[in-house]
């Protein structure tokens, strides 16, 4: 039981070691798991679109050098308003899943571009609370999604992250409106922190390059 102890914590002073003083970040079968804050924006058939906000849980994993998983879960409340009332406040519930290829995926700084696709529930309704969908409308829709991010790694176990999406919802009536010249859409920019936790093979070729490095 001792030597068990003395080996964990052995792997663990040579993890935090590596990440600490690493020139570079081991990528590959790590799983990520955190929480972002969410600016969005819509395009809808009223004039403005006004401050919307949201949030999630953001999860990754790393299937390979240069391709990853991502996957976003969260809610958002869209609004837009017109010179006159009424003013719309839509309730979006939302799974996204990306493919996404990471360009430099053991850098500090990984640059990546993502696309997928969603599963959303949406609730339009005018800013006093009156719905805006009958019950012969389906409020569960998917959604393409596309884009760019940064990721910013503080260590091998926390980064952060930045993401510009835009997403092409397969529904017109998000605003609560079939009828118009616009197809819905919006853009969302999220900021998010991650912890990322690793496998076994990650420990073997962690202490790999520890060994390496200092021979």
């Amino acid at each position: 039981m001792k030597t068990t102890t003395l080996r964990i914590l052995g792997i663990f002073l040579a993890v935090m070691l590596v990440a600490s003083v690493g020139k570079s970040q081991m990528r590959s079968n790590k799983f990520g798991v955190g929480a972002s804050g969410s600016y969005f924006l819509l395009q809808s058939d009223y004039d403005k679109a006004d401050p919307s906000f949201g949030g999630g849980v953001e999860l990754s994993y790393s299937l390979m050098e240069y391709l990853s998983v991502r996957s976003s879960l969260g809610v958002a409340f869209l609004q837009a308003s017109n010179p006159l009332p009424p003013s719309l406040k839509t309730t979006i519930v939302f799974g996204n899943l990306y493919l996404a290829a990471d360009l430099i995926p053991h850098g500090d700084v990984n640059p990546f571009i993502f696309a997928g696709g969603s599963g959303m529930y949406f609730d339009p309704r005018t800013g006093s609370g009156v719905a805006l969908t009958g019950d012969e409308t389906k409020q569960m829709k998917g959604t393409v999604v596309g884009g760019i991010g940064f990721d910013f790694f503080v260590s091998e176990f926390f980064s952060f992250t930045v993401m510009g999406e835009y997403a092409l919802p397969f529904s017109d009536r998000i605003d609560g409106r079939a009828e118009g010249t616009k197809k819905d859409s919006f853009q969302r920019i999220s900021l998010g922190v991650r912890y990322y936790f690793f496998d076994q093979e990650f420990i073997t070729r962690l202490l790999k390059a520890l060994e390496e490095r200092y021979k």
